[in-house]
């Protein structure tokens, strides 16, 4: 897991490898006003984006995840969320995983750390990184971010 502030994203540029991740970091800098569901391709299903604007609840809500396949970069915009985060390998499987949309589920767990996310915020989550999103962070209801999708052939971690 990476977690840092938008103004050093581009210093992660270093972390891809064949293809220039540049086009998607621009993108995010301008994306505010797009709706959301709204889905931008930057190298077909190997790197995609899609903004979100979801309703944050109990935490009890909502199930812990990973991603097999792609590594999640989730980008702030706006509101807030909690992020609970614990490593996939503590966590138990109880749905079978999901090729085709790339989802783990995980029974309940206690998390080992909460990342308290806002505006300017972003974080890589990989897949060794259990995460449930969405998690009301006491003061806001709603959550405005972008999930950009790469696909771990992309990088060099």
């Amino acid at each position: 897991m990476i977690l840092d502030t938008h103004k050093n994203l581009r210093h992660y540029a270093p972390l891809f490898r064949s293809v220039d991740p540049t086009p998607l970091f621009d993108w995010l800098e301008n994306c505010r006003d797009v709706e959301s569901g709204t889905r931008v391709d930057f190298a077909g299903d190997k790197l995609f984006a899609k903004a979100l604007r979801q309703d944050t609840g109990d935490r009890g809500a909502f199930k812990w995840e990973t991603h097999r396949e792609y590594v999640d970069l989730q980008y702030i915009l706006g509101g807030g969320e909690v992020i609970e985060w614990a490593p996939a390998a503590k966590l138990s499987a109880d749905i079978a995983y999901d090729e085709a949309t790339d989802f783990q589920f995980y029974a309940s767990a206690e998390a080992d750390a909460l990342l308290r996310m806002q505006d300017g915020l972003f974080t890589f989550l990989f897949p060794a990184d259990g995460h449930k999103p969405l998690v009301s962070d006491g003061n806001n209801r709603q959550i405005h971010k972008v999930i950009a999708k790469i696909h771990k052939s992309l990088l060099v971690v």
